[in-house]
């Protein structure tokens, strides 16, 4: 860290352009993986804040998570901001409630910010597969995820992390939950180019390095799926999060970490600790969703567009040992 006390800003981070197609997919990968470079990243930390796995917070601390990632996604994050939900929520909805062991809840606004807390406490905190009656909590998510905390112990930040899932494993979902409906309705065009996206990247990681496919097939492969910081937590303390996710794996005893950078500040934090580019997805060479100014009856965005911003998701890998 510099004398002054506070952390260099991170160095700029150029994607691709939808035009730059010679550049879009598959990255040419190095004979070796680097190792995490955790001396490289140590000019651009903070320490300024506490950060502890969700799974020490209180249930209300653990919802606020959801809460802050949320919002923040929905603000900042290339496609879930330009992307619109349907104009009406799914029939039923309101008047439905959700129950699981942080509590029962309303959906709450239909809106960007709400669908995007439903989504982390329904897919990411808790398991999507299990029964409505019986939603069960998703502890080894709690036990990966990092919460960021201020002096008085609010939460500012957070990362949440899981294992990367197995390409010949996909995700169930349970049946006839309103709440699990209209989320991932609004969430699958995202789902769509990361799924792809992850399936490529996977496979060229599993044949290019056997050391990889080891570690995935034995669930030692971290996936850092989300990381989002409150307008309480200045952007160059947000950079602490995904170092100490890096580090929260090397504990854990997993081998890689894999990023779906979609913002370019994440990008730039992962190529900060020595991460290697495998894959790049634009978001604008092609349309995807459908074409509305105005909401309709399902996900649209103005110009049919994932995003207004004319870069990608770029994955990442980082060989923590």
């Amino acid at each position: 860290m510099p004398r002054s006390g506070h952390p260099r800003p991170l160095p700029h981070c150029r994607y691709p352009t939808a035009e730059d197609v010679v550049q879009h997919g598959l990255q040419p990968l190095p004979e070796v993986l680097p190792l995490v470079d955790f001396k490289r990243a140590q000019p651009h930390r903070s320490r300024r804040y506490a950060t502890v796995p969700a799974a020490r917070l209180s249930p209300t601390l653990v919802l606020r998570l959801a809460e802050v990632v949320g919002t923040s996604f929905a603000r900042r994050e290339p496609q879930c901001r330009h992307l619109q939900p349907a104009r009406l929520p799914p029939a039923g909805l309101a008047e439905s409630l959700h129950t699981d062991r942080f509590g029962s809840e309303a959906f709450g606004p239909w809106n960007r910010e709400r669908l995007l807390y439903w989504f982390i406490r329904l897919i990411v905190l808790t398991d999507p597969s299990s029964p409505r009656s019986a939603v069960r909590l998703s502890g080894a998510a709690l036990g990966q995820s990092l919460a960021m905390l201020n002096e008085r112990g609010y939460v500012i930040g957070g990362a949440l992390n899981e294992t990367m899932p197995l390409l010949d494993a996909p995700p169930e979902f349970r049946r006839d939950d309103p709440f699990l409906d209209a989320v991932l309705a609004f969430v699958d065009p995202v789902f769509a180019l990361l799924g792809a996206q992850d399936a490529e990247a996977l496979k060229a990681l599993s044949l290019a390095y056997p050391q990889f496919q080891k570690a995935y097939a034995k669930g030692k492969v971290g996936h850092h799926f989300m990381v989002a910081r409150s307008d309480a937590l200045p952007k160059a303390d947000a950079f602490d999060l995904v170092v100490a996710t890096a580090e929260h794996y090397q504990a854990l005893g997993h081998a890689f970490m894999v990023i779906e950078a979609t913002n370019q500040w994440t990008g730039a934090a992962c190529e900060a600790l020595g991460a290697t580019r495998v894959h790049f997805a634009p978001f604008r060479a092609q349309r995807t969703v459908r074409q509305s100014v105005e909401p309709l009856d399902t996900v649209t965005s103005p110009d049919g567009f994932l995003s207004r911003k004319d870069s990608g998701s770029m994955l990442y890998v980082i060989r923590l040992v």
